[in-house]
């Protein structure tokens, strides 16, 4: 079992067969693909992830990734925080013919015959957690009111005012 200091690579075949459990922290700017969540780099990230077998002999990880992520809310483009836990659930293949035969309750999670990168693992998870659109409940900033009638503008020229008119001379 690893608690406290995480491996950076792991071997995740030997991890299963010994039934290893990580545990751990990082933080958001410790992964490279959350970067541009700049007001989230410094946010913790806990990870707890077991490695094991189960009864049909497939290979898998279980287990769950939390952290905060500061995100522009899509309404009012202030920040907003968003808790986001991705709970992991997969079976681990080394290529696509072993996915292809995987009952279809598993997500596959390719490996190769290198070492694995833990942190490709939780920044996958992590970014298929996050909410499609980041809004506040009740946005903090007053937004512009929309009667829901369009505007009449009493001089606007119309686009199409010329077309009108070239349709009116082929009569």
């Amino acid at each position: 079992m690893f608690s406290g200091q995480l491996p950076q690579f792991l071997d995740p075949r030997k991890y299963a067969d010994q039934g290893r459990i990580v545990e751990g922290q990082l933080t958001v700017g410790d992964l490279p693909r959350l970067q541009e969540y700049r007001d989230s780099l410094d946010q913790p990230v806990a990870i707890s992830l077991a490695f094991d077998r189960d009864d049909e002999g497939h290979r898998r990880i279980e287990g769950e990734v939390s952290t905060v992520l500061v995100l522009p809310c899509q309404r009012c483009l202030e920040p907003v925080s968003y808790s986001i836990t991705a709970h992991i659930d997969v079976a681990l293949v080394w290529n696509e013919d072993q996915a292809k035969a995987l009952p279809g309750r598993l997500d596959p999670w390719l490996v190769g015959e290198e070492r694995m990168v833990l942190t490709d693992l939780i920044e996958e998870e992590l970014l298929l957690a996050m909410p499609l659109v980041a809004l506040h409940d009740s946005c903090p900033t007053a937004l512009p009111q929309d009667s829901g009638k369009p505007e009449k503008h009493e001089n606007a020229d119309n686009p199409f005012a010329v077309l009108a008119k070239l349709k009116g001379q082929g009569k």
